[in-house]
């Protein structure tokens, strides 16, 4: 069971903030992503016999994605300090404990919408939501 339980307006509020917090990580989880495709590249590479400069790029361009994915590791703490459970980064994920009848559930929200129109339980994750 969670530490802290969220009434619906209580998620509410949190919700104009991971609007902003998320419209800051799409260009980290863009970074992210181009990183990670020119690091692929670089290991096929040197997977068919590239030389020491590839090497070299590799070794820059690993330590770069190590850069971003500390910037996105930073934010997606910002959000578990609150109490708020992260489920996903691409897109944004994310469930507050709740509880429903007497149980714990998770009031859910998905980066792009408006507010928290979505419950589930614990153990049904995403696929499980239900209006409210």
């Amino acid at each position: 069971m969670a530490d802290r339980h969220f009434t619906l307006d209580e998620a509410s509020e949190h919700v104009p903030w991971l609007v902003r917090l998320f419209a800051d990580l799409k260009p980290l989880r863009a970074r992210a992503q181009e990183l990670v495709s020119e690091v692929r590249a670089l290991e096929r590479r040197i997977g068919s016999n590239g030389g020491s400069t590839t090497r070299d790029r590799l070794e820059r361009q690993r330590g770069l994605l190590d850069e971003v994915a500390a910037q996105i590791n930073l934010k997606a703490d910002a959000i578990s300090e609150r109490g708020i459970l992260v489920k996903g980064i691409e897109p944004g994920l994310v469930d507050f404990p709740s509880l429903r009848e007497g149980r714990e559930v998770y009031l859910c929200w998905r980066e792009g919408e408006t507010g928290i129109d979505f419950w589930h339980e614990v153990n049904t994750g995403f696929a499980g939501r239900q209006p409210l």
